[in-house]
């Protein structure tokens, strides 16, 4: 057994040490999984579990669907593409076509871009509230003719195609454009007033999502992602599996090399506060959804975190307090930070009107979390690793639907079966116990805080 997995290692350092020396380019985005729609009778076609997700567009008032993906979960998508073919219905009174097609952005300005195609020949891409308006004249007669719009939202790019549906997709753009303000795309389709009315051939959606690359939610894709890629070869690990194929193997190592000593855009990440701020009250969120407001006077320590700047707490009344991010009851999350100092009792994460997800024992300064199911025999999980002891350590808790696991410095400390936790919708807080009890109040550092949702299995 012993040589067995020796030469694993071997053969896949020797393959990993091949594909760095080839000088991959990291391509950004692949595609993922497509699906059509054509709306015949309401229900998914060709096969796919396709969910449609009603919505409102807070910004011009039209109500409409927004596809979801396979697993009925659209906003997991920051990046991708969608076409939609449409017809122009022909006693219509002013001759326009319906937008048939729309940009929205999670976060971003309540009003989202809008498309219309205008007879003869003029597409419009724009924004209704920043009077963002970019306009193409197509080189066809656009008059009682089938089209098919594209659109790729793929980060902070948006690029726009019109042509006719039978023929051949242009190689270029009609249309692109920039926007910083909204870096993270979502597509939708919608039906409304503005422009005219759509009949809807088709939709077809495709994903160009970044695949989760970064195993143990580090941010990056380093040597940790590589050696767990490793202990996983020839199994079916669907936590490192990138090519959805059952067996992890060269194609997932060469999908991770694409990705290599790179910072990642994970979309199962929803909130980042890397404390890397060197003045202020508020605590930056990465993501751009859940900023943090500094209570106390915490003092920022530009050249003290794990990683580039931390946050400094009194253990006295020093906390963070950010809006919610997740319900614990909604299904698989993690919490993670970096943390050093502390005492028995004190609190790293909690949730006002909650519980205290990750503190240290009140005896010992042992890793504990006391969210748990609401059931009449559920309680808190402790493990047996001190994390109160002076030391940087990397603190985890993971709830992956059925289990609770807390990871002290990456390794699985404690673990046990804990389903249907209980909900909360409270604030966030950061080194401070649910109640702001005095004793719960974090005295050290805390660095990196993120939520994912998903399992991360550092």
């Amino acid at each position: 057994m012993k040589t067995q997995r020796t030469t694993r290692y071997v053969s896949c350092i020797a393959l990993f040490m091949a594909l760095l020396a080839g000088n991959l380019q990291a391509q950004g985005v692949r595609p993922g999984p497509s699906f059509f729609e054509d709306f015949s009778d309401g229900n998914a076609t060709d096969g796919s579990p396709v969910n449609w997700i009603p919505f409102v567009d807070t910004g011009g008032g039209t109500t409409g669907t927004i596809p979801g993906d396979l697993d009925g979960n659209y906003y997991n998508y920051r990046d991708l593409s969608i076409s939609v073919r449409i017809k122009r219905i022909s006693d219509h009174t002013n001759g326009q076509y319906q937008s048939g097609l729309g940009c929205r952005y999670m976060p971003g300005p309540t009003g989202g871009y809008w498309i219309e195609v205008r007879p003869p020949n003029r597409f419009l891409f724009g924004h209704r509230d920043r009077w963002i308006l970019k306009s193409a004249t197509l080189s066809f007669n656009i008059d009682e003719t089938e089209l098919i719009i594209r659109v790729d939202a793929v980060g902070d790019q948006l690029k726009a195609w019109c042509w006719p549906a039978d023929e051949p997709m242009p190689e270029e753009p009609q249309i692109s454009l920039v926007d910083g303000v909204a870096p993270e795309g979502v597509v939708s389709t919608y039906e409304g007033s503005q422009g005219g009315q759509t009949i809807f051939r088709w939709v077809k959606v495709e994903s160009l999502d970044v695949p989760i690359v970064d195993f143990n939610g580090d941010g990056k894709v380093d040597i940790k992602d590589l050696l767990k890629m490793i202990r996983c070869w020839g199994q079916n690990e669907p936590s490192v599996d990138l090519v959805r194929d059952g067996t992890i193997d060269d194609r997932d190592l060469k999908i991770l090399m694409d990705y290599w000593q790179q910072d990642v855009n994970d979309p199962t990440l929803t909130a980042h506060w890397a404390f890397d701020e060197t003045q202020g009250d508020i605590a930056l969120d990465s993501v751009g959804l859940t900023p943090g407001t500094v209570l106390g006077g915490a003092v920022w320590r530009p050249d003290a975190g794990q990683l580039a700047g931390a946050l400094e707490f009194d253990g006295v009344d020093d906390a963070i307090v950010a809006g919610p991010v997740v319900d614990p009851s909604s299904g698989p999350f993690s919490v993670l930070a970096w943390v050093k100092g502390g005492a028995p009792g004190q609190v790293i994460f909690s949730q006002a009107s909650g519980v205290n997800w990750l503190m240290a024992d009140a005896s010992q300064g042992l890793l504990k979390t006391e969210l748990t199911s609401s059931g009449r025999l559920a309680g808190s999980l402790c493990c047996q690793t001190t994390i109160a002891d002076g030391d940087w350590h990397r603190v985890a808790l993971v709830c992956d639907g059925s289990n609770r696991i807390l990871y002290v410095d990456d390794v699985a400390a404690a673990q046990d079966v804990q389903t249907n936790l209980t909900g909360s919708f409270g604030n966030l807080l950061i080194g401070a116990g649910s109640t702001f009890a005095p004793g719960t109040f974090w005295s050290g550092l805390i660095d990196e805080v993120r939520i994912y949702n998903r399992a991360v299995k550092p």
